[in-house]
């Protein structure tokens, strides 16, 4: 058997398939662009979920966001094939890329600027942060905004002080 053959037998024995324990994914969809097929149908469907349920509700408590945010969820599924998910606001770096206008970050930290935010952008992208995210609500906003500050500089992109 080769390499990849092995890796992927392993993986699958790490995640029990029948129905009596519970499991926890962690997946990132895109907003309101959730369909049945692959790679989330296969996935959802090995596990007992109604793919096109899973897919009709994602999209519509995703209804008020822009088309194609990449939104971080985490969904467990209970012993009975039901399932809950909770929903995160998109990825900080994601934010700050579209608050820049790139598409991505930069290659060398440091040597290069790809490009440049201010500190009201700054300021918003911590503050959504922390109003919509329940794993960052017990921040204090200026640890939030020296966090986005921080992953801004690792992506290369310049932040002007107005």
């Amino acid at each position: 058997m080769s390499k990849i053959g092995k890796a992927v037998a392993k993986s699958k024995t790490m995640w029990p398939r029948d129905a009596s324990k519970s499991l926890k994914f962690r997946m990132t969809i895109p907003t309101k662009q959730a369909y049945p097929g692959p790679p989330l149908g296969p996935q959802l469907g090995s596990n007992g979920i109604n793919a096109p349920k899973f897919c009709k509700e994602f999209n519509e408590r995703t209804k008020h966001f822009k088309e194609g945010y990449p939104m971080p969820i985490s969904l467990h599924i209970y012993e009975d094939r039901s399932y809950k998910f909770d929903m995160y606001w998109p990825t900080t770096s994601y934010m700050i890329k579209k608050a820049a206008g790139i598409n991505k970050g930069g290659a060398y930290i440091g040597y290069e600027w790809v490009g440049a935010i201010n500190m009201k952008q700054v300021y918003h992208i911590a503050k959504n942060k922390q109003e919509n995210d329940p794993r960052l609500k017990h921040l204090p906003l200026k640890e939030m905004c020296r966090n986005v500050m921080e992953q801004a500089d690792k992506m290369c992109v310049a932040i002007v002080r107005n």
